[in-house]
């Protein structure tokens, strides 16, 4: 896991612990408390010091925030290239301006009609991981990989619920009945160790809500 320490990263690992596979957390510092079974180590993957030993699945959930903004598709290049030299499927944490609208209609990152009140530094996040998913929808390398998209309300600020529940779509964002569009960190992390565990899309991005 690279980055276990943030919202969708900790979730993820402490979901994947759960379930008893053997996790290794790799991030830049190592957090206070620590998830029983799991495994720890300092690393910056911005600055490609990231060493997989025999993973089988490595499950990115960087964050190209403060010092780390203009990194992340680089960084996430070279672990591709780790992940695909060792055979390894590469699962990403995504993001939800990244999804479509409707089918056919551009992606809401490139929309000319992104909302102009969200905030700046979040526009280039979701810049950012859409160069990242643009990278993977280019390559051909083979290798194994899945974009994971959560809803619109997705963050420690806005953690949601745990519903046992969640419907899984392909590029087109799911709402539900009242025009929501969310989920919760640890049902997102059920999707993504359901996905891990029993994989069914691959080299292809997926949307995650209730």
């Amino acid at each position: 896991m690279i980055g276990g320490t943030g919202y969708a990263g900790s979730a993820i690992v402490r979901e994947a612990a759960r379930r008893g596979h053997a996790v290794t957390s790799l991030s830049r510092s190592i957090p206070d408390a620590k998830v029983e079974g799991v495994s720890y180590a300092t690393a910056d993957a911005m600055d490609g010091a990231i060493v997989l030993g025999e993973a089988d699945v490595v499950v990115g959930a960087l964050s190209p925030r403060g010092d780390n903004v203009g990194r992340l598709a680089a960084a996430y290049e070279r672990l591709a290239a780790l992940a695909q030299g060792q055979g390894a499927r590469l699962v990403l944490v995504g993001g939800f301006s990244c999804l479509r609208a409707a089918d056919g209609a551009p992606r809401m990152i490139e929309s000319v009609g992104f909302p102009p009140e969200v905030p700046e530094a979040i526009v280039l996040e979701a810049k950012e991981n859409m160069v990242v998913l643009n990278r993977l929808l280019a390559d051909t390398s083979g290798l194994d990989w899945l974009f994971v998209s959560p809803a619109m309300d997705f963050s420690a600020w806005m953690p949601g619920e745990d519903l046992g529940r969640y419907r899984v779509g392909g590029e087109v964002a799911l709402f539900d009945e009242k025009g929501r569009s969310a989920i919760s960190g640890i049902d997102y992390a059920r999707a993504v160790l359901d996905e891990i565990e029993q994989p069914s899309v691959h080299r292809a991005q997926i949307g995650v809500a209730y």
